[in-house]
């Protein structure tokens, strides 16, 4: 078993792009579909052979938080001060400033071919340096980076109203106004269209990631920052259509099924922290739209009974109206009235003895890949099998030399939305499990 090979890339040109401008007349960056449009030509530094430890995350921890800004520590060595500001003798002299952008990125073999793959595209917010005793030891350079989220939080919307952003527009069709008024390149951008429509933006000051993210909870929506430094906008219809793409499998089992993979630990809880069965979502201009045990007795006094009163509010959503507002309560006490349990990460351990193609699958893994987890436990079978179906809400890389771990932080999807003619997502009035699919807004 042959680990990823480790690639970082500072590009200490201005712009928010990531990827190699278009430049008029050039052979090597004047290629349409493969070159971006940028305000100035790269400045690519590889620093690959200095680094001597990274680690990355980026998702969210809880199915019904926002999206954190995604981060990365590189911590490089320095011997010839190349990475302080203060030497003018730096190849880097005069470049190194904050928000410069950094790449990092695996290059993985399978078979005769190598891939680059993505890990955490952003920006550095500081060149921490720790000097040590002497001017001739080695001195560390540690990198702190942040992803897009940090750039669109600079962002004050201080304003009566975001210009453009109009009543009846798709939740989609807002974020990109929204990204437009922060002059975020279009190539950046990866928006699907949305499902609800918006009220007028209700102005005010905030800044634009948080008037962003509450599109993104009137949605019912997923907002985050890719792997590649893109911004991600997926609509609750693109969210359910994720839930019926076929799983990656994962198994402790031995011999391990065809098609199943191994991992190296999983990390259980039986909690009350994601009961809810008093909920209360409330639009802006609207009436508070409550599901508990008084309003749908049927639906939640059970819940109550068992774990007392669980509360959640909303308020401040843009969507147009009070039934959309009941609707995302309803979708939302579905989903949690009940404790299970759940499985809020997994490790996989890329020294193991595991296939170049187990390898790539690895590392390739991003926000909202279907996996199923199974676990054995004590017990006699089939009772001692634990199998999830579970969304990745969160990656982190840990990286060292000869060492490379993946957490994969999980959670089971909120919307498991009857789709038509789907084996998975179609069943209706099934006895085991019963009501396996529902219908959702």
């Amino acid at each position: 078993m042959t680990l990823p090979v480790l690639k970082v890339e500072i590009d200490f040109a201005t712009g928010a792009s990531f990827g190699f401008p278009f430049i008029l007349d050039s052979a090597s960056y004047g290629i349409l579909d493969t070159n971006i449009l940028a305000d100035g030509p790269s400045d690519i530094v590889d620093i690959t052979d200095q680094v001597r430890k990274v680690s990355t995350r980026r998702g969210r921890n809880r199915i019904l938080s926002n999206f954190e800004a995604g981060t990365a520590t590189v911590v490089i060595n320095d011997p010839n001060g190349d990475f302080n500001p203060q030497n003018t003798t730096s190849p880097y002299a005069g470049k190194l400033l904050p928000l410069r952008k950094i790449r990092i990125y695996a290059e993985v073999t399978v078979g005769a071919t190598t891939y680059d793959v993505p890990m955490f595209a952003g920006y550095i917010n500081s060149f921490d340096t720790s000097f040590y005793q002497g001017v001739t030891s080695d001195t560390i350079v540690t990198l702190q980076c942040t992803d897009a989220f940090r750039l669109l939080a600079n962002v004050s919307t201080n304003s009566p109203a975001i210009p453009g952003a109009t009543a009846g527009q798709l939740s989609g069709a807002r974020i990109e106004t929204l990204l437009a008024f922060g002059d975020f390149p279009d190539s950046m951008q990866e928006i699907f269209p949305g499902q609800s429509t918006m009220q007028v933006d209700p102005g005010g000051n905030r800044s634009l990631l948080q008037a962003i993210q509450t599109v993104e909870q009137s949605e019912f929506g997923g907002f985050f920052t890719s792997k590649a430094g893109k911004l991600i906008f997926f609509d609750r219809n693109e969210i359910s259509q994720r839930a019926d793409i076929p799983p990656r499998e994962y198994s402790d089992e031995s011999p391990l099924p065809a098609n199943t993979y191994p991992y190296q630990s999983v990390d259980f809880a039986f909690d009350d922290q994601l009961v809810l069965n008093d909920v209360s979502v409330q639009i802006i201009g609207g009436t508070a739209q409550i599901v508990n045990k008084d309003t749908y007795p049927a639906l939640v006094t059970d819940s109550t009974n068992t774990y007392f009163y669980k509360s959640a509010t909303r308020t401040g959503l843009l969507m147009q109206t009070d039934a959309e507002a009941l609707n995302q309560a309803l979708t939302l006490i579905a989903a949690r009235k009940d404790a299970e349990l759940r499985i809020d990460s997994m490790t996989l351990n890329l020294n193991a003895d595991i296939s170049e193609a187990n390898t790539f699958a690895n590392v390739s893994m991003d926000i909202y890949t279907l996996i199923n987890v199974r676990k054995t436990t004590s017990g006699t079978a089939p009772d001692n099998i634990i199998e999830k179906e579970l969304f990745v809400q969160g990656v982190q890389h840990d990286v060292t030399p000869g060492n490379w771990k993946i957490t994969l932080y999980t959670a089971e999807p909120i919307i498991q939305a009857f789709i038509l003619d789907s084996t998975n997502q179609g069943l209706l009035a099934m006895m085991d499990p019963p009501n396996t699919n529902t219908l959702s807004y």
